[in-house]
């Protein structure tokens, strides 16, 4: 029954050979979210995408029969944080599961609930290891105007370094830019102003994909590849650098 909500709930079993319980798993908490970014695959327009959210009874239970192996879980969505029980969600894992380490995307647009949740959920099991994945892919105007948010960079930036001076060892906040149309020709000055005018020491990045309503632009493709490249490389040399 559970696993008939496909929409609202998509599991990626990263198995170990010969186990049959997964040791990670991506939730998909809600397809909710209150950014409209250029490159997302969700079809906001169609009204399906919002039906059959997993309710938190039905979590408890699918929680409940996960297994004694499971040591990660990685939250996404749409935007985690747009469900006001998300907190709820976390704690049913942590309370019925073996998860070691919490991984959470996030558009970073609700700061309240995030400080709140990094600050309740390191009360509730001071063990497990809490990254936040804060996604930010330009410099503060263009970064709004692609994620349709007002103040979001600001937002996001406060919520990295807030997570930041909480100076716990077991929370991890992480850039994460998404190389796309909209930055592969400006991604060398956008790296150089995170990392020396806004001090994001901690940074990842991905490159944009074709799937669901979104297609990359034939034409962009290389160009956004070899940004990504670039880009992956100059943070992997500058993390070697980091450990001299």
């Amino acid at each position: 029954m559970l696993f008939k909500k496909a929409n609202a709930f998509r599991v990626l079993r990263n198995v170990y050979i010969n186990r049959k319980e997964p040791v990670s798993i991506v939730h998909f908490v809600t397809n909710r979210c209150n950014a409209r970014c250029s490159f997302c695959f969700i079809d906001f327009n169609n009204s399906e995408t919002f039906k059959n959210e997993l309710t938190l009874s039905e979590i408890e239970e699918l929680t409940k029969n996960l297994g004694d192996t499971l040591l990660n879980i990685n939250f996404t969505g749409g935007e985690p944080f747009a469900r006001k029980d998300f907190l709820d969600i976390a704690k049913l894992y942590l309370k019925n599961t073996t998860v070691q380490s919490i991984y959470i995307t996030t558009n970073g647009s609700l700061p309240d609930r995030i400080i709140k949740f990094a600050n309740e959920i390191s009360n509730f099991d001071n063990k497990v290891e809490i990254t936040f994945q804060i996604s930010i892919d330009h410099l503060p105007l263009q970064h709004n105007k692609i994620r349709k948010i007002d103040n979001l960079f600001n937002n996001c930036s406060k919520i990295f370094h807030e997570l930041k001076n909480m100076k716990k060892n077991n929370i991890n906040p992480i850039i994460c830019i998404t190389v796309s149309e909209e930055n592969c020709s400006s991604i060398k000055e956008i790296y150089d102003d995170f990392t020396n005018k806004y001090n994001f020491n901690s940074i990842k990045c991905i490159a944009v994909r074709s799937e669901g309503v979104y297609s990359v632009d034939n034409k962009k493709k290389s160009e956004i590849f070899n940004a990504y490249n670039w880009l992956s490389e100059k943070i992997t040399e500058d993390n070697k650098k980091k450990k001299k």
